[in-house]
């Protein structure tokens, strides 16, 4: 019994024992942590890290906050209207805002240059510069952000950076965009009213090119007599005839070819018959050598409304026969379906290529299952002898227009232009060139060294006609 209680004592000691050891290592193991840590807390760099980092996390945390929360009162809250600049009414609604007083002091500027009655006029508009503002439009806020990114729209000759901006207002309607659009719309077009604008190609897209111009009146281009009645009687018809065209099942879509000698009027007839009609002018180089097919007929699809679409100096694309083993006469020699069948001879024979566009694709673009209606094309020609009849032939031309050089008729109707009281002066002027072939452009220059002065310029013609005697007769001599 006495051994059994001493073994049972021993064991009870032998437990408490380790107990105890156990309890003396926690105790000196949390004094330890402790002590470490009132070491560290007690550091100044440590307490202005950790300052540091905490406030560093709660800035961040605040700003995500703060912008989900401006997301989401933005995206539930707010209408929202984004216009890229590849859209014709961004610089419009640029313009606009400003005329309409943007609360905003960051601004750029668009510097345009006219020429007017012999002095430079320069004009600066002022857009909103890349960030925010704010219109008051309607009694009511309308939050503008511009933006500009790094993605670049390339063009053969320059890149621009992309931009866009975003109009965004409290109402719950698309109404109001609507109406500043259609604002700014007529804002520019009260601009541009008595103006003609030119676009050109930038890349896959019409931007306009340069100031608008004045309209050129028709009666400021002389051509033969009734000549430009009937090109105007024609384009009148045309545009007048959309609803039969569509039910004949006839391509909606007209093209005339003007050629003559150089300085006679054909591009001078483009654009006054733009004026007259109030179209603008589209202008496409087909030799340009970055041209594709696919790009020029992308173009011929996009033109913008109201406009004539120009391709000067068409027989350019093609290279002269006179360079190739063909031999061709003079333009006053040669006959039209004479050379006609050397251009096709030559396109058959594939010496014929175009710089830009293929003439395959020319061909399609102006009347292939790809061509567009609903336009109005002018194509140009010095020397129409140079063109495969294939280009020229019905349905891909309307019309073939021949402006030949001035007869004594241009000649009377130009003096009277700028004289309109000298009637028998006008004859006289009449009769001095009537062996001669000038072009109006020539017969123009003399009005313009006499102005103001009708007895002058008779007498420049004059000595003009005798100067170019001697010099004759000097060179037969």
């Amino acid at each position: 019994m006495q051994k059994l209680m001493m073994n049972k004592g021993y064991e009870t000691t032998a437990e408490k024992q380790p107990n105890l050891l156990n309890s003396g290592n926690t105790e000196n193991g949390n004094g330890f942590i402790e002590s470490i840590f009132k070491n560290i807390t007690k550091n100044e760099y440590f307490s202005a890290g950790v300052g540091i980092i905490s406030v560093g996390a709660f800035v961040t945390v605040a700003n995500r906050l703060n912008s989900y929360m401006y997301h989401a009162v933005k995206k539930n809250m707010f209408t929202s209207l984004e216009i890229t600049i590849n859209d014709s009414a961004y610089y419009w609604v640029l313009e606009y805002i400003v005329k309409k007083g943007i609360i905003s002091r960051h601004l750029s500027l668009k510097t345009q240059m006219l020429n007017d009655k012999n002095k430079k006029t320069v004009f600066f508009s002022f857009l909103p510069s890349v960030g925010n503002h704010l219109l008051i439009y309607d009694n009511r806020f309308i939050f503008i952000e511009r933006s500009r990114e790094k993605t670049m729209t390339s063009d053969v000759n320059r890149s621009v950076p992309f931009e866009n901006i975003k109009l965004s207002t409290f109402i719950w309607s698309k109404n109001i965009f609507s109406k500043i659009l259609t604002d700014a719309k007529l804002y520019i077009e009260k601009k541009e009213e008595g103006k003609t604008l030119l676009y050109k190609t930038f890349g896959h897209e019409w931007r306009p090119f340069g100031t608008p111009k004045n309209k050129r009146p028709v009666d400021s281009v002389i051509l033969p007599e009734h000549l430009s009645e009937h090109i105007i009687n024609d384009l009148d018809t045309f545009l007048n005839s959309s609803k039969w065209y569509i039910e004949k099942g006839i391509p909606y879509r007209r093209c005339y070819l003007l050629h003559g000698p150089p300085g006679c009027g054909k591009s001078s007839l483009i654009a006054a018959l733009a004026g007259h009609f109030d179209f603008n002018i589209c202008t496409i180089n087909v030799n340009d050598v970055y041209l594709t097919d696919d790009r020029f007929i992308h173009l011929l699809a996009t033109v913008p409304p109201k406009t004539i679409l120009i391709l000067e100096d068409i027989d350019f694309v093609f290279p002269n026969p006179s360079e190739s083993n063909a031999r061709v006469d003079s333009p006053i020699e040669t006959s039209s379906s004479t050379a006609s069948t050397i251009s096709n001879s030559l396109l058959n024979s594939g010496n014929i290529r175009t710089l830009g566009v293929s003439y395959s694709g020319l061909l399609n673009a102006l009347d292939g299952i790809v061509a567009t209606e609903e336009r109005i094309i002018f194509m140009t020609t010095n020397n129409i002898e140079r063109l495969p009849s294939t280009l020229i032939r019905p349905g891909r031309v309307d019309l073939k227009i021949f402006i030949p050089y001035a007869n004594t008729y241009q000649y009377r109707k130009m003096f009277l232009r700028f004289f309109p009281e000298h009637e028998d002066m006008a004859k006289e002027f009449a009769t001095i060139f009537e062996s001669f072939h000038l072009s109006m452009a020539e017969i123009q220059s003399f009005f313009l060294f006499s102005k103001h002065d009708p007895h002058k310029t008779i007498q420049n013609a004059r000595h003009w006609v005798k100067t170019y005697a001697q010099k004759a007769g000097a060179q037969q001599g």
